[in-house]
């Protein structure tokens, strides 16, 4: 058994047998299933076609005709399907020319078609025929994540910016509504996590420090603050003005599963020996948090209600609320294997369907099509 093999398995066993098994830590009862998310059909393969060989595909969507559209992590480019998963076209090359990126994060449409995609250092406007248009740069913290483009212009979008100090380095997570300037015109939640750098990763001091967001082209902005004990989600309009609080006071912590544990551990290991190239030595040194998040995403579908998954279920389980709060019903991602095998996947819907990804770099990649049928 390798080093790190060794190390995975300390560490599940320590965190089974140093957090007990508390009677109040285990998952509550499922709700009643209404629908379910099935599996169509798929973008991908392992050999052949470079167009369809993926490597990290992220920010999923359709453009406003229905074509399937996402970044490339690391194939450093945007790819664009027909919805019936026929390529027709990739957006952009690595570089820092005009209409090329590094390692690019985030894509979204406005309605005439053109496109906003971001990186870590500029966000890039392309027209409607996906050409080269002009290019938005920060001196600090390109807000790259969570891009939504506004119909009434601009964009909604998350940055990120590293402060370090002899303690270690201070990550300041915002979400805002940008119009062109450094600064956001509006603010609507930040995060400040202090990370100190240690040998050893404790994946449960980051508990706190993580904003799930989404927004819709009318400026309609959702969040909640990642959180092992809480379920509060706020809604706001484009001005930032509160419309919509949503609290669950029935969550309680709920512990990790050992499969879950384990293939969490499995998908750290593959991802660190993916970019290190299994060098020797590479640090998998890990302390896994033994709790589930409450919330792990969500997102407005065509009929304008909030879908956000749920992370204390086993599966992905959503609840879909109307613009009031109110519990529409919950949906399950239909899937035969072991449920802890979708804890890596991310799900996404908007008028034209539902997508999805395994983000588990043990696998080759693909990007999902799914429908949503009434349950049995």
């Amino acid at each position: 058994m390798s080093n790190a093999s060794t190390r995975i398995l300390i560490t599940i066993s320590s965190i089974m047998m140093l957090n007990g098994c508390g009677a109040d830590e285990t998952p509550p009862e499922l709700p009643d299933i209404e629908y379910k998310l099935v599996i169509t059909d798929s973008i991908g393969v392992e050999i052949g076609d470079p167009n369809y060989i993926l490597g990290w595909p992220l920010s999923l969507t359709h453009s406003p005709d229905g074509d399937i559209a996402f970044v490339d992590k690391i194939k450093h480019a945007a790819f664009i399907f027909t919805p019936d998963g026929e390529f027709i076209r990739s957006i952009g090359r690595e570089g820092e020319g005009p209409g090329e990126f590094h390692y690019p994060w985030a894509l979204s449409f406005y309605s005439d078609g053109s496109l906003l995609i971001s990186d870590p250092y500029a966000i890039t406007l392309f027209d409607s025929n996906c050409e080269y248009h002009n290019e938005m740069t920060w001196s600090r913290s390109c807000p790259s994540l969570n891009i939504t483009a506004l119909d009434s212009g601009g964009f909604i979008g998350q940055s990120s910016e590293f402060l370090p100090d002899e303690n270690g380095i201070l990550l300041v997570s915002t979400l805002g509504r940008w119009e062109g300037d450094e600064e956001p015109s509006v603010e609507y939640f930040s995060v400040e996590y202090k990370w100190i750098i240690e040998q050893v990763t404790d994946n449960s001091k980051f508990r706190e420090s993580e904003i799930i967001c989404c927004a819709a082209r009318n400026g309609r902005v959702f969040y909640s603050q990642s959180s092992i004990d809480e379920f509060v989600i706020h809604g706001c309009e484009l001005d930032g003005t509160p419309f919509l609080h949503i609290e669950d006071e029935s969550v309680h912590r709920v512990r990790k599963s050992e499969d879950e544990l384990r293939t969490e551990m499995d998908d750290h290991v593959s991802f660190i020996n993916m970019i290190t190239g299994n060098a020797p030595g590479a640090n998998t040194d890990v302390k896994l948090d033994p709790y589930k998040r409450t919330v792990l995403g969500m997102f407005i579908d065509g009929e304008e209600r909030l879908w956000v998954r749920l992370g204390y279920y086993p599966g992905i389980v959503f609840r879909v609320y109307d613009m009031r709060g109110e519990i529409l019903f919950h949906v399950m991602v239909e899937y035969d294997g072991n449920p802890a095998d979708l804890n890596s996947w991310e799900i996404t819907g908007d008028e034209h369907g539902f997508l999805g990804y395994n983000s588990s770099h043990q696998y080759y990649q693909r990007v999902y099509m799914l429908t949503l049928v009434e349950a049995e």
